[in-house]
């Protein structure tokens, strides 16, 4: 016998709905790690002062070793047979250029360098990096280590979310690993959501949930009631090491959230529905391919409130506020929010707790991956409760032709800052599936830094030819005059405001 009209539509509707919340499980992981991308500059300043006239002595918070050049890793431990190029290639501007450093870490200064150059470093299991525009004297080089990726799984149940009612919000907790300062810079959707996925039925609807997500058992009504359940969270790391776990409580309306997105509403328009309510920080070592650790989401309690309010912009832009949180020098989001032109809203963050507002302004419509989605402009501040947001403008994407990179710095100024360094990565951009979602994962291969805003770099010659697909990612980074700013992997810390955009190869 057929099933009467209304019954089979209010069934078409909630198998609507169970696809409809497949999608938002899934790119609500996505905008966090986006808002944490944002924040780039959400640090300490405990970096060598580089003055306005661009001729700094230093570079790195090491200290310089007189007559020398020394290449050093994040940890300033000195690096032997590291590769050093003094000039745009080999045997230019003089021969001998291309200088191998000792078991110190070190090479003596050629009496050859007589001017401004272009420095470049290559060690074997490390970034390569090049400083534009060196005038000979003492340097000491700072790079960044490659991750040799592997596959450490930690797998547990998100704890502490009690007796879930019936009450028309859906509750999740997520767990990721908090985030160095000096890792913001380069920070990228996998770091925060799991490429990985796991699979609930629902009615018959399969609904695809990052790994990292864990869903415990609720029941919710949309025209009919529904069950779901995924309480186990697999969460992948790319080292054996001790890493400091974040697991944070969130939950949205389940009803109203559906209803705009089938209304044709996008992702940002439902923001705001989200309310994040905990976290628990807790340390745990990997040291075998799987381990078991429940975590509960309860330690930390979001009671503190703040008040943000949008400066005037476009009408076709939109803003994200974000509120961060340290915890034993590492960072982790509490919150954040879409704010139109002038409007204010409410961010969360745990009391007590010391922090960073981070405003980020991008254009409505950029697309939440490729180059287009590195786009934006970003103010951070101390959460103080009086941070008054000014915008540099949206970089235009910078441009890649043979060994010239075209850059475009920002036109406007902001009163309170002066241009500070710019800063340019090239990573190696894969691919990876996420469910339905589609996510760039990226592998440095070379950082690029110079003094104030460049309005173009000529890249030197070293090392192996690239191949594949790369993007090039600029950031012209500004500051308070005198504020310690470092050319390094730390380039980020000290920085308060910063304009980004990017090209595909």
């Amino acid at each position: 016998m057929p099933r009467p009209k209304t019954e089979t539509t209010r069934a078409n509707k909630t198998a609507q709905s169970f696809k409809l919340s497949a999608k938002l499980s899934s790119k609500f992981w996505v905008v966090l790690p986006m808002a944490l991308l944002l924040s780039a500059a959400a640090c300490s300043r405990e970096q060598v002062s580089i003055p306005s006239d661009s001729n700094q002595a230093g570079i790195t918070a090491l200290a310089p070793i007189a007559g020398h050049l020394l290449v050093a890793d994040q940890g300033g431990q000195p690096l032997a047979q590291a590769k050093v190029m003094i000039g745009a290639r080999e045997n230019v501007p003089f021969p001998g250029n291309v200088l191998t450093t000792d078991a110190d870490g070190k090479v003596a200064l050629p009496a050859q360098w007589t001017d401004a150059q272009p420095i470049t470093v290559e060690v074997a299991g490390f970034v390569r990096a090049t400083w534009m525009n060196q005038a000979p004297q003492a340097l000491a080089l700072q790079v960044r280590r490659k991750i040799q990726a592997q596959r450490m799984e930690l797998k547990g149940k998100a704890t502490g979310f009690k007796n879930l009612k019936q009450d028309g919000w859906v509750d999740v907790g997520v767990i990721f690993p908090a985030l160095r300062k000096d890792q913001l810079a380069s920070l990228q959707v996998t770091d925060l959501v799991s490429p990985e996925v796991d699979t609930i039925t629902i009615m018959g609807q399969s609904i695809n949930i990052p790994s990292n997500v864990s869903l415990p058992k609720q029941q919710e009504r949309y025209f009919f009631t529904i069950t779901l359940d995924k309480p186990v969270f697999r969460s992948y790391l790319p080292e054996p090491r001790t890493w400091k776990m974040v697991a944070a409580h969130a939950r949205f309306p389940f009803e109203e959230v559906v209803d705009d997105l089938r209304a044709g509403k996008s992702f940002f328009d439902v923001l705001n529905y989200f309310e994040f309510k905990s976290a628990t920080i807790k340390d745990i070592a990997l040291s075998s391919p799987s381990t078991n650790q429940d975590l509960s989401i309860t330690d930390t309690v979001f009671d503190a409130k703040v008040d943000v309010t949008a400066p005037r912009f476009a009408s076709s832009q939109t803003m994200l506020a974000v509120s961060v949180a340290e915890n034993g020098g590492l960072l982790y989001p509490t919150d954040v929010k879409k704010l139109g032109p002038s409007e204010t809203r409410r961010l969360v963050s745990p009391k007590g707790v010391p922090g960073y507002l981070v405003g980020a302004l991008r254009d409505t419509n950029a697309p939440s991956s490729g180059a287009g989605a590195d786009a934006m402009s970003v103010v951070i501040s101390p959460n103080t409760g009086t941070t008054k947001f000014e915008f540099l403008d949206i970089a235009k994407a910078p441009t890649a032709r043979g060994s010239t990179l075209g850059l475009n710095p920002p036109k406007s100024s902001v009163a309170s800052v002066t241009p500070a360094a710019t800063y340019a990565t090239l990573n190696k951009i894969d691919r990876v599936t996420s469910g339905s979602m589609q996510i760039d994962r990226k592998s440095p291969v070379w950082d690029v830094y110079a003094t104030g805003w460049s309005a173009s770099m000529e890249l030197p010659e070293m090392g192996s030819a690239i191949s594949g697909s790369h993007r090039w990612e600029v950031l012209f980074g500004a500051a308070t005059q005198g504020t310690n700013v470092s050319l390094s992997p730390s380039i980020i810390d000290g920085l308060s405001h910063v304009s980004k955009s990017a090209v595909d190869l």
